[in-house]
């Protein structure tokens, strides 16, 4: 059986469906490539606290990595990919037994530390997006990308 990879969010969509369906996705992919959801506090803040919150928010998230993890930020400034491109990267880092975190930050981002540690940042799209809508999409992208790589019939592209 693979390693558990892990998903690293800043906060738990406030709509249920939209967790549930991130559950979904998450036991389609189980056969696949586990992968464990995480969940730090978001910390609410009011203006002028903006660095203060982003530094709260990187003590939580540091709590979950460990020094080996391979950690993918997603990120507004990451690079924007292809399905495909995406399924032969996610292949080469299982392939290598990397212990893969994907890591979504709160609604401010994430505090440059973070974004540093990171070792590949990827982007969804240039358009903001609502934080639980980017969990579910990044957990969409992942089991899309395992489609294509067991050619699964999901991923019709």
């Amino acid at each position: 059986m693979a390693q558990h990879w892990r998903l690293l969010t800043v906060g738990r969509p406030k709509d249920r469906a939209i967790s549930q369906m991130i559950d979904e996705y998450r036991m389609r992919l189980g056969s696949w490539q586990p992968l464990d959801w995480v969940v730090a506090p978001e910390i609410g803040y009011k203006n002028g606290q903006e660095s203060e919150t982003l530094e709260r928010e990187a003590k939580a998230i540091s709590k979950h990595l460990d020094p080996t993890d391979f950690v993918i930020l997603l990120d507004i400034d990451g690079q924007q990919v292809t399905s495909e491109f995406l399924s032969r990267q996610l292949a080469r880092y299982q392939e290598q037994s990397l212990a893969v975190v994907f890591v979504i930050g709160g609604s401010l981002g994430v505090a440059s530390r973070i974004r540093e540690r990171a070792n590949w940042r990827w982007s969804l799209s240039s358009l903001t997006l609502p934080h639980a809508l980017a969990q579910l999409i990044t957990v969409e992208q992942i089991y899309r990308a395992f489609s294509i790589i067991h050619h699964h019939p999901y991923h019709k592209a």
